[in-house]
């Protein structure tokens, strides 16, 4: 347990944290304040403006309430930072300093004007998003960068991470804006776990602005949550966005990267997943529209729609309650914030939480949130020609590989190297992800179909990416004279990069099983659906099974379970389906599942057909059988006994 102690580091800074404990108290109390006396002078100024949201099919409240509520969260942070900076007779810190206290007034005011401008008149997505990236662009030339915390990136990808961070997680808070209290009350819980993150790590001078943030965020919940009399807008949530996605750049250290980086991260888990959902979910749709109407819908037209299927959508119609809903949002991005703490307070233990958080995200995500997103996909997949699937899942594999090789290799130097100099991104980096691209390329492996791989697709995908990485450590010993990159670091790469190289080969067949399953849970609930069974768990019923997949798009029947007369597979699972029973338990089961239909699919003695044929007759299904083809079977047809 003293690694916990040393970790809080209380001896050390129990005094000074004390004063600077009760500066944040008083910042937070103040910033609190003036929020709550702002926010209700604002909601009327808003309402005068005509800035009101009014009930329609897209939006949730019942009663027309102002819009663009934020710009008190916005007046009570600066104004409050402003107040302590001026009373304290100096800076905030050496990190939030004066120059930074300009630089992000002025950024901050320019996102908070183009969001007042949004709420009042309406602004087209595109004029937004360059508005977002110049006020990104201005806060990177201010020394606001993600390459701060991280190794010295090169310049424009510094730059280029920097827009896409800042530009994601500003939008990410504008999508979840969308139930009473949701996207001010995650910021609360984001300010309060990145401020406790500063306060496990010593850093106790660099909670003042997250302080003045949680406060003026509770002081606005105070008229925002559930029933809401205000909403944020455009100006608040973009702003909650950007103070979440930038006070981390300048707080942080390379130092510590996990509270810097990873917690960050955690704390705008929902927001972000939620926009990554949202931007699948329309490309895909957008393209299906374009598909179904011969063409004629532009794609592009669809993309920046706004839709009712973002969480707090699905959530609250699941609870029925905006207020239940609203506190499951803030109990799973409070568990997130948890786990992110306890990475900074024990280092060693945080891999493992990690994974088990990991772990039970993947359950939730694939059982509750992703079936209308997956089931679209395989639409859209399953209606691809032959050839146009190719020209698409070619690039995508070569382009993935690159990425995720690319990935593995920063990852295997940070695990291995506490420091290296960024020059090694444009040497060494180059050298061991291209080798590797080169031998994928020597062993064909953009031309298997994964889809009917073997173990020996996967054997040499193995020995190319070992032979690969080998390969480019040679070379990097032979160009830079250097025995950094040696047999340990080849080990560490090697493991890292087979893991994603090899899932991602599976994707497409398990796409297509997904959607499979998806479909067959969606046509179970539907009674015009006719629901069959199978005869039969062998090589026949997989073939069958794919043939199915290919025709994905018809959705006027339904596989219930499988029959089979071997009693060792009685209750187990093939090919995603549970057997049953056997040929005398047909009756009985036809009735409980209420299937009307049974398909042969294994070579059957023309007794226990004639056995079948009699049960039809006599309960009333239908019997197929399936070779290529279905081929309706009639009691004539076979000679009576």
């Amino acid at each position: 347990m003293m690694d916990w102690f040393q970790g809080l580091g209380f001896i050390s800074y129990l005094g000074r944290g004390a004063t600077e404990g009760i500066q944040c108290a008083l910042v937070f109390m103040g910033a609190l304040v003036v929020s709550l006396a702002l926010t209700p002078l604002f909601r009327e100024l808003m309402r005068k403006l005509g800035m009101v949201d009014q009930p329609n099919a897209r939006r949730i409240n019942k009663t027309p309430i102002p819009r663009g509520g934020g710009v008190s969260i916005f007046i009570a942070f600066h104004l409050t930072l402003a107040a302590f900076v001026f009373l304290n007779g100096t800076e905030v810190s050496e990190q939030f300093s004066t120059s930074w206290q300009y630089a992000f007034l002025i950024g901050s005011s320019a996102l908070a004007c183009i969001g007042f401008l949004d709420d009042k008149f309406g602004l087209r997505p595109i004029v937004k998003l360059l508005g977002q990236i110049a006020v990104a662009s201005f806060l990177f030339f201010s020394g606001i960068r993600v390459g701060g915390i991280l190794v010295a990136f090169p310049p424009w990808l510094d730059y280029a991470v920097t827009l896409f961070w800042i530009v994601g997680a500003v939008n990410a808070f504008n999508l979840i804006d969308g139930m009473d209290g949701l996207a001010s009350g995650l910021a609360l819980i984001a300010s309060a776990g990145l401020a406790g993150t500063l306060f496990f790590a010593g850093c106790l001078d660099n909670m003042i602005p997250y302080a003045v943030l949680g406060g003026a965020c509770l002081g606005f919940l105070r008229y925002n949550f559930h029933p809401a009399t205000v909403f944020l807008g455009d100006t608040g949530s973009m702003f909650l966005g950007l103070c979440i996605a930038t006070l981390p750049l300048v707080s942080g250290s390379r130092l510590e990267l996990i509270p810097s980086l990873i917690v960050p991260l955690l704390a705008m888990g929902i927001p972000i997943f939620d926009t990554l959902l949202a931007i699948w979910r329309r490309i895909v749709r957008a393209r299906l529209l374009s598909k179904e109407s011969g063409g004629k819908t532009e794609p592009r037209a669809w993309i920046m729609e706004p839709d009712k299927e973002h969480l707090h959508h699905r959530v609250l119609h699941v609870m029925k309650s905006q207020k239940i809903a609203a506190w499951t949002f803030y109990a799973a991005s409070l568990m997130l914030v948890v786990i992110g703490l306890f990475s900074v307070l024990s280092k060693k233990r945080a891999p493992g939480v990690f994974l088990i958080a990991f772990s039970i995200a993947i359950i939730v995500v694939v059982k509750h949130l992703v079936y209308t997103e997956l089931w679209d996909t395989g639409r859209l997949l399953s209606g691809r020609p032959a050839a146009m699937r190719k020209r698409l899942i070619t690039p995508l594999y070569v382009l993935f590989d690159l990425v995720t090789l690319a990935l593995m290799w920063m990852l295997a130097q940070w695990v291995l190297y506490a420091e290296n100099p960024g020059s090694l991104f444009l040497t060494h980096m180059p050298l061991h992800v291209g080798a590797i691209f080169v031998f994928l390329a020597l062993t064909k492996t953009y031309q298997r179909v994964w889809r009917h791989a073997q173990f020996s697709d996967f054997l040499l995908l193995l020995f190319s990416v070992i032979l690969g990485v080998v390969f480019g450590s040679g070379l990097i010993t032979i160009l830079y004279s250097t025995g950094e990159n040696g047999w340990r670091f080849c080990l560490v790469f090697a493991a890292f990069s087979l893991f994603p190289l090899m899932i991602s080969r599976l994707a497409v067949e398990s796409l297509l099983a997904t959607m499979q399953e998806l479909k067959r849970r969606t046509l179970l609930q539907d009674a015009s659906v006719t629901k069959l069974f199978v005869y039969g768990a062998g090589l026949r019923f997989r073939n069958y099974m794919r043939e199915q997949t290919i025709h994905l798009a018809v959705a006027d029947r339904v596989i219930v379970g499988i029959i089979d007369d071997d009693v060792q597979l009685l209750g187990r699972m093939v090919y995603g389906y549970k057997v049953l029973g056997g040929l005398h338990d047909i009756p009985d089961l036809c009735k409980s599942k209420k299937a009307v239909h049974v398909v042969i699919t294994c070579v059957l003695p023309a007794e226990r057909q004639q056995a079948l044929l009699r049960m039809a007759l006599e309960y009333g299904f239908k019997v197929s059988l399936w070779v290529n083809e279905e081929k309706e079977l009639r009691y004539c047809e076979l000679d009576k006994k």
